[in-house]
């Protein structure tokens, strides 16, 4: 195994050095425009063959992936995969500045210069037209713009029935078990951490919320998960904030698969092991409700059921352009993506 020592160039908020181990043996070679996807994983096997078979379909050509010590087989099934480079840490996820540290020392080493998303493992990154348009048409375009990265918005989503009955069956897709989304309304409100816009709303809000949340605000939905990495760079605040990048034209959303039967055991969990931010709120007030209620259900009159990219688009959650749209026009060799997993 080979060590990456993770804090030795970092900003102030990681002046506390760590090591996370790479367990692959497989070369990380320079291949220009290869867009790459980094995140960090804990006992994630039963979204990650979908979130990979997910970001290969729109084209991503190299997955970095930091496993925190998973006893559910994820370790593994990351060393069985081609196109999977895996790293380990048993470090504390709080401490890390919740993944933060891991994840900048893997974008600095291996993803400079390259477009690359960044995100969690319930998290299917989609854009514009993504169904006929690959990353690699999408990040010409950006480039053509010269932006660094896009702004998206995570949008819940969740099942008809009871979260608990949300059961991902062998080979179904998540947006078979989980197809349903708030459309609205959301939320947004100035922030004066870059990109200087928050985004609230969607059945967090509407269910966890409210008298369940405390007094406090709820999941902020705003991300950055799709950047142009300089070495340098650093997220804040999760992906919810960075140092400064040029914007691109477009916005982009995150399907989000947090929502499956094994939610309620993973808030119970994560409520006590308190290594999430401020001591694992959030989970902590997801394990009350579902206490109080463990047929809770997100499904309701407004419910939408996710038909496409252009629905985003055509309810505000996405942003296409016309200089976008007149780039796709002139297109005559981007490939289709395939299907959502």
């Amino acid at each position: 195994m080979h060590s990456l020592r993770v804090g030795a160039d970092a900003a102030p908020s990681e002046s506390n050095p760590s090591r996370i181990a790479r367990r692959d043996p497989r070369p990380i070679p320079r291949v220009p425009g290869e867009v790459r996807a980094v995140l960090a994983v804990r006992n994630e096997m039963l979204r990650l063959p979908r979130l990979l078979d997910h970001y290969r379909a729109v084209g991503v050509g190299r997955f970095l992936v930091v496993d925190n010590a998973s006893t559910d087989g994820s370790a593994a099934y990351l060393l069985s995969q081609p196109d999977v480079h895996s790293f380990h840490t048993d470090e504390s996820f709080g401490a890390s500045g919740f993944g933060m540290r891991w994840l900048h020392a893997v974008l600095d080493a291996f993803c400079d210069g390259h477009w690359t998303a960044v995100v969690d493992a319930d998290e299917l990154l989609v854009y514009p037209h993504c169904e006929a348009v690959g990353l690699g048409r999408f990040t010409a375009h950006l480039d053509a713009q010269g932006a660094e990265a896009v702004f998206a918005i995570m949008v819940d989503m969740y099942p008809a029935g009871p979260i608990r009955e949300a059961h991902l069956a062998p080979g179904q897709s998540l947006l078979a078990a989980c197809p349903h989304f708030d459309p609205g309304p959301y939320e947004e409100r100035a922030s004066v951490a870059f990109p200087h816009r928050e985004v609230f709303g969607g059945p967090r809000r509407r269910i966890f919320w409210g008298r369940h949340g405390g007094g406090h605000h709820p999941p902020t939905l705003s991300k950055i998960p799709l950047v142009r990495w300089r070495r340098g760079m650093r997220f804040r605040l999760s992906q919810h904030a960075m140092t400064p990048a040029a914007l691109a034209d477009v916005s982009a959303a995150l399907l989000h698969f947090k929502f499956l039967a094994d939610f309620h055991d993973r808030a119970l969990r994560e409520a006590a092991r308190g290594e999430h931010y401020d001591g694992a709120r959030e989970y902590r007030t997801y394990a009350r409700l579902l206490a109080e209620n463990p047929d809770l259900s997100l499904f309701h009159a407004c419910s939408a059921a996710y038909r496409d990219s252009a629905q985003l688009v055509a309810c505000g959650l996405m942003r296409d352009s016309p200089a976008y749209r007149r780039f796709l026009a002139g297109d005559r060799v981007g490939a289709p993506a395939q299907a959502l997993s």
